[in-house]
C-alpha cells in the first residue's frame, strides 16, 4: 500500500486529513456531533441589534490579512447573534464560516477542536433551516474534517460526512470555494488507504482533482493539490512527465516571481506556499 503524506493545519475550504481520519483507527470512535441551535425566532424589538452583530462578525472576517484575535471575535459576534435568532440561513453559514477559520489556523489544538465543534453546531442548523443548501453541506464536511484531524476519534464517521456531503454537492452541480466540493473529496481521495480499510482512489482523486481546476483553473489552491496528486501519479504508473508537471505548477501558480495572492486571501496564499515547499522538498 502506498504511504501517503500528511500535514496537520488545513486551509479553508480543503480538508488535508490527517492519518487516524483516513485509516479510520481509533480506541473509542465517535460521531461528529449532531446538537443544533434550539429554534430561537427573531424579535422585531431584536432586529437592529442582531443586525448589527452580524454585519460585524462578516466584516471581522473580511478584513484583511485575517489572524486569529479577528476571527475570535467574528465568532463571538455570531455567537452573540445566536441569543437572538437561530433562523436566519445566511447568518448560520457565516457562522460556520468564521469557526473553519480558526479550527484551521488557531494555535492551539485545544481551541482548533473547540472551534470545529461550534462551527458544526452552526453548520447542523443552517442544514435544519435549508436542507441539503450548499453553504451548510461545504461546511459540515470541512469543520467535520478539522475535528478529525485534531481527534481522530472522530475520524471514522467524519470520512463519511465529507464523503456524503461533496457527493451531494457535487451530482448537484453546486460549486462552492473555487471547486471545494471537488477539491475536498479529491484530497480525501488522494492521502486515504484504498479499499477494504478505507475509500482512496488514485484514479478517483485524479478526476476529482482535476474537476476542480476545471471549475477554477486559476485558483492556487486547486494548483496545489493537483501537483501533489500529480507527483503521486508519475510514482504509482512510472510517469516522470507528471513529476516534471507538477513543479512547473507550483512555480507558475504559488512560488515563481509571477505568482500572487488572490484578492481577500493573502494569509492563505502564505499557508499555501508553504505546503508548495514541503512538498517540493518531499519529491526532489
Amino acid at each position: 500500500m502506498r504511504q501517503r503524506r500528511f500535514w496537520a493545519n488545513m486551509s479553508l475550504g480543503v480538508l488535508l486529513v490527517a492519518m487516524g481520519l483516513v485509516l479510520g483507527v481509533c480506541s473509542s470512535c465517535q460521531s461528529v456531533p449532531d446538537d443544533p441551535f434550539a429554534e430561537r425566532p427573531l424579535k422585531a424589538s431584536d432586529q437592529e441589534s442582531y443586525s448589527q452583530l452580524v454585519a460585524e462578525g462578516g466584516k471581522l472576517f473580511e478584513t484583511q490579512p485575517r489572524n486569529e484575535e479577528r476571527l475570535r471575535a467574528s465568532v463571538a459576534k455570531f455567537d452573540e447573534a445566536m441569543k437572538l435568532s437561530t433562523l436566519e440561513y445566511e447568518t448560520l453559514w457565516q457562522g460556520a464560516r468564521s469557526c473553519s477559520w480558526l479550527a484551521a489556523y488557531a494555535a492551539k489544538q485545544a481551541d482548533k477542536i473547540a472551534f470545529a465543534k461550534a462551527g458544526i453546531k452552526y453548520a447542523q442548523t443552517a442544514l435544519k433551516v435549508k436542507p441539503d443548501a450548499t453553504e451548510g453541506l461545504f461546511y459540515l464536511a470541512v469543520l467535520s474534517g478539522y475535528l478529525a484531524d485534531n481527534d481522530h476519534s472522530y475520524g471514522m464517521d467524519a470520512v463519511n460526512v465529507i464523503e456524503a456531503n461533496c457527493k451531494k454537492l457535487i451530482e448537484a452541480n453546486l460549486d462552492i470555494a473555487k471547486g471545494g466540493a471537488h477539491r475536498m473529496y479529491g484530497t480525501l481521495l488522494l492521502r486515504a488507504p484504498g479499499p477494504p480499510t478505507s475509500i482512496g482512489s488514485l484514479r478517483n482523486a485524479k478526476k476529482q482533482l482535476e474537476a476542480a481546476l476545471n471549475k477554477a483553473p486559476d485558483w492556487p489552491e486547486n494548483h496545489l493539490y493537483v501537483a501533489e496528486m500529480e507527483f503521486e501519479w508519475a510514482k504509482d504508473r512510472n510517469k516522470p512527465e507528471f513529476a516534471k508537471q507538477a513543479r512547473e505548477r507550483l512555480e507558475k501558480y504559488l512560488l515563481g516571481p509571477g505568482a500572487q495572492a488572490p484578492q481577500g486571501h493573502a494569509f492563505e496564499f502564505t499557508d499555501w506556499q508553504v505546503k508548495a515547499r514541503v512538498l517540493l522538498d518531499a519529491n526532489k
